[in-house]
């Protein structure tokens, strides 16, 4: 198998962005295309996590505990491996990236809540809010791809969490739903250069600066629509997995100058993995300070960038 190479100008471009052990963890892994552990979150909805973390160890699986979530452990099985575990089939876990899982806690939704997921499939980020949930409040799930929210549906169920799920766009739902969720997350498409790292050459290949360009668009429309539909006190979580600031502090900023004194973007009180402060400045740009509370999650972790917002009114 060829090991892939990063092209030199996103080379560049993460030298600008990550800190200089980030930068280099990411590039070794690259070099040596090596596995990175597999993660998996327990889910309560299905069965009690003691019992499956009890079942997995005694079929000898060996486990990890991951500090900032009792959920969530990891493993040097691959998910081949692990799907073949009667509890998997069973819905009493779930493969899902450690960096995936943080949105959701930073969300922090309560039984209860009125809560958007505003794209939501293939349904893990939505799975783990509806467990926090307990599946007691209003959760809708909402995804504008046909065959992906086919596929959300089907992880919920398997899962056992409860959400209804609607096949609409984004971008759209805010001028008709306007102020009516206490918490949502909005975990948009992105270019996906924190996948790059962890071996996903399809990512790779698939990387441009026009399609950061293009992605950058719609994920503005995707912010401000969630905005539009987050009650005043609400709280939003934004995520990407993608390092570009184009897609990240830059749409940021965008929603900061269109929404003034109306939002404001909130220190984060869970403990995450590793990770950095967002940047403040870009291209020689200087960005609102306020910015500098997201956080970038870095290698050796899938590469994430989240940011906490609440609407004031």
């Amino acid at each position: 198998m060829t090991t892939p190479v990063i092209p030199a100008h996103l080379l560049k471009r993460w030298t600008s962005i990550l800190p200089a052990h980030a930068l280099a963890c990411a590039v070794d892994a690259i070099a040596s295309s090596a596995s990175t552990p597999t993660a998996i979150r327990l889910n309560p909805l299905r069965a009690d996590p003691r019992e499956t973390l009890f079942a997995l160890r005694a079929g000898g699986i060996t486990l990890h505990e991951v500090s900032w979530f009792d959920l969530a452990f990891t493993t040097s099985l691959p998910p081949r491996q692990l799907q073949a575990h009667p509890a998997h089939g069973d819905g009493a876990f779930h493969i899902q990236s450690l960096s995936s899982m943080i949105p959701a806690l930073l969300l922090n939704p309560q039984p209860g809540d009125a809560v958007l997921d505003l794209c939501a499939a293939p349904g893990s980020k939505t799975s783990q809010l509806a467990a926090m949930m307990n599946n007691k409040g209003q959760l809708i799930a909402v995804d504008s791809s046909r065959p992906r929210y086919y596929r959300l549906r089907e992880v919920l169920r398997v899962l056992g969490a409860q959400a209804d799920c609607i096949c609409a766009h984004g971008e759209r739902w805010g001028r008709g739903h306007p102020a009516q969720f206490d918490r949502i997350l909005v975990d948009v498409p992105c270019s996906g250069e924190g996948r790059i790292h962890t071996g996903d050459d399809a990512a790779l290949e698939d990387w441009s600066i026009a399609k950061v360009r293009r992605l950058a668009s719609l994920q503005k429309a995707l912010l401000h629509s969630a905005i539009d539909a987050l009650r005043p006190g609400g709280t939003l979580v934004y995520s990407t997995c993608t390092f570009a600031p184009e897609e990240n502090e830059l749409v940021l900023q965008r929603a900061l100058e269109r929404y003034p004194d109306r939002i404001e973007i909130i220190p984060m009180t869970h403990a995450l993995a590793p990770s950095c402060p967002a940047l403040v400045v870009w291209m020689g740009d200087q960005l609102h300070p306020s910015i500098a509370e997201a956080r970038r999650i870095l290698p050796p972790l899938e590469g994430f960038f989240v940011a906490v917002l609440r609407k004031l009114r």
